[in-house]
């Protein structure tokens, strides 16, 4: 699934990735990454690779605070990639306003054919600047994707197990916004003439992708306030042990509770 640009930009379209195995990347050692199945899970998931420098560092540590700094330093990654998916969707929001002022301005009875060519020309600007704000990226993981894709997970202990967290990439590739990004308001280029169904369709997808990664904000910061309260009683002098991760083939390390929803 594409989203199409106009004929000014060079179509680029982000690769397909296989549902079907795991998890494409995770947030560890505070930087997403892909998984390196060689590696232990918490090193894999959680830690990173370790410099020596930071096993200086934590030397004066409990490994449990050291490990509860891990997680705060990919909570924070993760909170940092859903707030520059909100600024991307905030852009993108601004073009389809843009857009649909095209569309209503093109159909108005009093405009003529120069008007309306001006019309066309801000529309597909506005498509061209869509499309920027579809390839970009955080920490070389895109934002975005184009249908289906894998989520960003972050591992975060809960309970006595480990949990995954899942940030979505926004899809861009739904029908209404892929039926904006292919259309025109006015002229006789490529594209098919649009109406207002199609901009309020995109619209909603739009909003819908907007209250999405409102939500994941809202659990990414929720869970950096419980490790941070876990952190302190640790300090406090409450015991806590590290959990072991899940060694069920059936459902892989990580407790996912929304994987059958």
């Amino acid at each position: 699934m594409k989203i199409i640009p106009s004929s000014n930009t060079s179509q680029v379209s982000p690769p397909k990735e296989n549902l079907k195995n795991g998890f494409a990347k995770v947030v560890a050692g505070g930087r997403i990454i892909r998984i390196d199945s060689q590696k232990p899970y918490l090193e894999r998931m959680v830690t990173g690779t370790i410099s020596p420098g930071d096993t200086i560092t934590h030397k004066a540590k409990s490994k449990e605070l050291a490990l509860l700094e891990s997680i705060t330093a990919n909570l924070d990654a993760g909170i940092k990639f859903v707030d520059q998916q909100e600024t991307s969707l905030a852009k993108i929001g601004g073009k389809l306003s843009e857009m649909a002022l095209c569309l209503n301005k093109a159909r108005c009875p009093d405009s003529d054919h120069t008007e309306r060519t001006v019309l066309q020309e801000k529309f597909s600007q506005a498509k061209d600047a869509i499309f920027k704000e579809s390839i970009s990226s955080f920490d070389h993981s895109a934002l975005f994707s184009n249908g289906p894709s894998k989520p960003l997970t972050i591992a975060v202990p809960n309970h006595g197990e480990w949990e995954g967290l899942s940030i979505e990439r926004s899809d861009l590739g739904q029908t209404g916004l892929k039926t904006v990004m292919g259309g025109k308001v006015y002229g006789d280029g490529p594209g098919f003439n649009l109406d207002h169904g199609a901009i309020k369709r995109a619209f909603s997808e739009w909003r819908s992708l907007c209250t999405s990664n409102r939500l994941s904000w809202g659990m990414l910061v929720d869970r950096l306030h419980g490790i941070s309260s876990l952190h302190q009683k640790i300090l406090d002098g409450t015991p806590w042990r590290i959990p072991e991760f899940n060694s069920s083939p059936s459902y892989g390390p990580l407790r996912r509770p929304h994987r059958n929803n």
